[in-house]
């Protein structure tokens, strides 16, 4: 029998990421969304405290909206739109626990946070990425 040894989500998060102030607009949140093609993006403080997380749906609800009321983009800001809150897990946690808080929930993507600070994001995508990664090395 294998046994498998549990991999911390710290090996699997991204570290690099794009975040946004909630002071920020929505003409920043679609400018992100561009730029670096990604669908989630947490939202921070200036001290690097997790406040939220936006995410392509709540920036396509917005607009949408937006255009129903005739409002201008620049007049909503990214607190108004964000989700506050949050699932998150840590560095340390095993990521098959992240794996089944995916399964049990609608969600894509968890904050990495140490204590309350923004450590990086961990998503289905990174999850998928590994295993195909495990796969070819096995293959090999």
């Amino acid at each position: 029998m294998i046994k498998s040894i549990p991999i911390p989500v710290s090996e699997l998060m991204s570290r690099d990421l794009v975040v946004l102030k909630p002071e920020d607009n929505l003409q920043a949140i679609e400018q992100c969304f561009r730029a670096y093609n990604i669908h989630h993006i947490p939202v921070v403080n200036e001290e690097g405290q997790l406040k939220g997380l936006v995410t392509r749906s709540d920036f396509s609800r917005a607009n949408h909206l937006l255009a129903h009321f005739r409002q201008d983009i620049e007049s909503v800001l990214v607190r108004d739109i964000m989700t506050r809150q949050l699932a998150t897990t840590t560095p340390d946690t095993p990521v098959h626990e992240v794996a089944t808080v995916f399964l049990s929930n609608i969600m894509h993507a968890l904050p990495v946070v140490d204590g309350d600070t923004l450590v990086g994001i961990i998503t289905t995508q990174d999850l998928l990425r590994y295993l195909l990664e495990q796969r070819k090395q096995l293959t090999e």
